[in-house]
């Protein structure tokens, strides 16, 4: 996986649950890169949960968060899940609600995984909406 893509999978993994007060900080583009470098000396279940590893991915892990989490306001539509976005960066995406879609299509794979052809068929369509979505966060544009 590309690490840019993983960092920003990560970032609105976490911005996500520090909106729900499950969580008090978003780690840096350079702080998740150190950690993933210990992760690739020792990995260890602390830092792979600390790093959001598989969260949307995983359909066991992101059951068991949707389970307590189901009713977040973030879940609504594409345009909601975007409020976890920073303007500028809602207006790097190639449409509204482009991120919202991508980050919320993971959300149906925990009740596809029994149906393997549905499940690989849902696993494409994020693929494909994958490599359509930029890199959007401000951490990827900043000017010096």
């Amino acid at each position: 996986m590309d690490p840019y893509r993983e960092y920003q999978d990560y970032a609105i993994a976490q911005r996500l649950k520090v909106a729900l007060g499950l969580s008090r900080e978003v780690l840096s583009l350079g702080q998740y890169a150190c950690l993933r470098l210990r992760v690739k000396e020792a990995p260890s279940e602390g830092l792979l949960e600390r790093m959001n590893w598989g969260f949307w991915t995983n359909p066991q892990r992101l059951k068991a968060f949707l389970q307590k989490h189901h009713q977040a306001p973030y879940f609504a539509s594409p345009l909601a899940f975007e409020a976890l976005l920073f303007p500028e960066e809602r207006a790097r995406l190639v449409f509204p609600g482009q991120a919202g879609a991508y980050y919320l299509g993971f959300l149906r794979l925990p009740w596809l995984v029994m149906d393997p052809l549905a499940f690989e068929e849902a696993l494409r369509e994020q693929e494909e909406k994958g490599a359509a979505l930029p890199l959007f966060l401000n951490a990827f544009h900043m000017v010096w």
